[in-house]
């Protein structure tokens, strides 16, 4: 068949389907090319004459032994529920018991035929149906065109309009035949200079929250203005030690902080009433807000609160009253909840595990890649994505239900370093934002390559994105770049100076020891530390002069 003739016949199918008969009739005469076949006229013919035989002789010619097994039970199958439904019992068990055990495939089928006697109703198809489904099974064998092959065309090729798409993996209105897709939806970054260390939206979008040194600066968006407050409210967590996460209640009512002077601090936004949950021995990782187990009894907090800490342990606790804990592993990374489907997911350095979520009764767990530095998982709690850090930085997509690695999402060059700073989100949480070393965004869509779809040169002088977050409910992803901090103060520089100086005098006796590299490295790592003790308390003192305007 060439092109020509496969065209043609596509449009015969198409006009046939749809009742243009005289239309249909005049493109066959004028094309001289018929649509069917003349076996499927031998075949058409046998069955409006159910002439079992001749039915049986001509797919002999045609197709092979298990497709003319499967028509003939078709066309026998309507005959036996005529006879039941005309009451004549006697004559259809004749047939089932002569003609159609024959061509059933297992005592199971023949089992189900015989007890269509007792079925009180049972649908007779119509004559033309019965041709289409025996014709489903033999059309490529006889030679016949796929059943709706136009309407298939048409699917192919959206499907590759949304493969060539940038952002979709699939499109939201109706396929229009002649008008090429392209997609107007621009991802809006939004880039700020805030020395902040986290961005998080409430559920709903209502409250922008971004951490700065040891405060949270609360945004409340305006709808007269349709932006966030220019003035935030700014809330001292009174924690000691670098905040590592924040989190909203999913009722957008209480926040909070966890931080590595062992405590969590919560704060009710529409009271201001603050407390503070004590009791780790370690670092906290990370925690979050659950609804109240209904089975349990009424606790003074509709929300219990789900804390991790570095050491491996898991408490839970309602408001200041730790009601019990549980010791997972070491080094925990993150813990996700989802209230609906009842579950939580434990990341560690090395593991990822599934947890009912009242229960604390393991599901399933694997083991991953170590170097596991950081999690995230999409609104839906359909994938959790790992950052690893090994030889190259990398990002590992696992199904939540099964977890299986589906995906590994790549950097653009193997010498491109990625942060731990990455988000799901937008359109269906269908794309992937990370940034990297040298200020730049990276976006990848988890439904398609590898590689990143789009490369944004955010951050100016290639400086560090520090944070970065999709918004719940629009288009709009918020990137945040370090703002530039004031130089050190005479007495940071000369605190800096001075352990230099103790380096450069002892550097000598350094080398006849064997321990003098241990000395080198611990000399080298107070200089580090002082100068990032500087700039951080340099940046806190800047940023705190402005907490009143946009720059905090």
């Amino acid at each position: 068949m060439n092109i020509k003739e496969e065209k043609i016949k596509v449009i015969l199918q198409f006009l046939r389907q749809y009742k243009y008969d005289q239309t249909f009739q005049k493109l066959q005469e004028q094309s001289q090319i018929q649509l069917d076949p003349y076996s499927l006229e031998l075949i058409t013919q046998s069955i409006k004459n159910d002439d079992i035989k001749q039915l049986e002789q001509i797919l002999n010619q045609y197709v092979d032994e298990n497709t003319k097994q499967q028509c003939i039970l078709k066309v026998l199958e309507q005959k036996y529920i005529k006879l039941l439904k005309l009451h004549n019992v006697q004559e259809a068990v004749q047939l089932l018991r002569n003609q159609m055990t024959k061509f059933c495939k297992d005592e199971d089928q023949k089992y189900q035929y015989a007890s269509m006697i007792y079925l009180p109703e049972l649908n007779v198809k119509q004559e033309q149906e019965l041709i289409d489904e025996v014709m489903q099974l033999c059309y490529k064998q006889i030679g016949l065109i796929e059943p709706n092959r136009l309407v298939t065309i048409l699917q192919q090729q959206q499907a590759k309009q949304i493969l060539d798409c940038q952002f979709h993996n699939k499109l939201e209105k109706d396929y229009k035949i002649f008008q090429k897709h392209s997609c107007n939806f621009q991802l809006n970054i939004i880039k700020q200079k805030k020395n902040i260390s986290f961005c998080l939206f409430s559920f709903n979008g209502q409250y922008k929250a971004l951490v700065h040194g040891l405060s949270i600066y609360l945004y409340q968006f305006v709808n007269q203005i349709k932006e966030y407050q220019q003035k935030p409210r700014k809330i001292s967590t009174g924690q000691t030690g670098v905040i590592t996460s924040i989190v909203f209640s999913p009722c957008n009512k209480y926040l909070g902080t966890s931080s590595e002077d062992f405590t969590v601090f919560v704060y009710n936004i529409q009271t201001e009433k603050k407390y503070k949950l004590e009791g780790h021995n370690a670092i906290v990782q990370a925690f979050n807000f659950v609804l109240c187990d209904q089975q349990k009894k009424k606790q003074k907090n509709e929300y219990d609160i789900y804390t991790i800490s570095k050491d491996g342990w898991l408490y839970e606790w309602n408001e200041t009253e730790r009601k019990g804990g549980l010791k997972i592993e070491e080094k925990l990374l993150n813990l996700h909840i989802h209230q609906q489907k009842e579950l939580l997911l434990l990341t560690s350095q090395n593991k990822i595990s599934l947890y009912q979520l009242y229960t604390k009764k393991q599901i399933s767990q694997t083991s991953t890649i170590k170097n596991n530095q950081n999690s995230i998982v999409d609104k839906d709690f359909n994938f959790v994505l790992l950052f690893v850090s090994d030889t190259v930085s990398q990002l590992y997509l696992y199904s939540i239900s099964e977890l299986l690695l589906i995906k590994v999402f790549q950097p653009t060059s193997s010498t491109t370093t990625l942060s731990t700073q990455l988000d799901f989100g937008w359109l269906n949480s269908n794309l992937i934002a990370a940034a990297n070393s040298s200020g730049q965004l990276l976006v990848w869509h988890i439904q398609k390559s590898s590689q990143p779809i789009q490369t944004y040169q955010v951050s100016e002088q290639q400086k560090e994105i520090s944070c970065l977050k999709f918004h719940p409910t629009q288009n709009q992803l918020y990137v945040y770049q370090q703002k530039d901090v004031e130089r050190q103060s005479s007495q940071q520089q000369s605190v800096s100076e001075d352990i230099r100086a103790q380096f450069l005098q002892q550097r000598h006796q350094f080398q006849r020891h064997p321990w003098g590299m241990q000395q080198i490295l611990n000399f080298l790592q107070r200089i580090a530390r002082q100068e990032q003790m500087s700039n951080n308390q340099s940046s806190m003192q800047e940023e705190d002069k402005g907490s009143s305007d946009e720059d905090m």
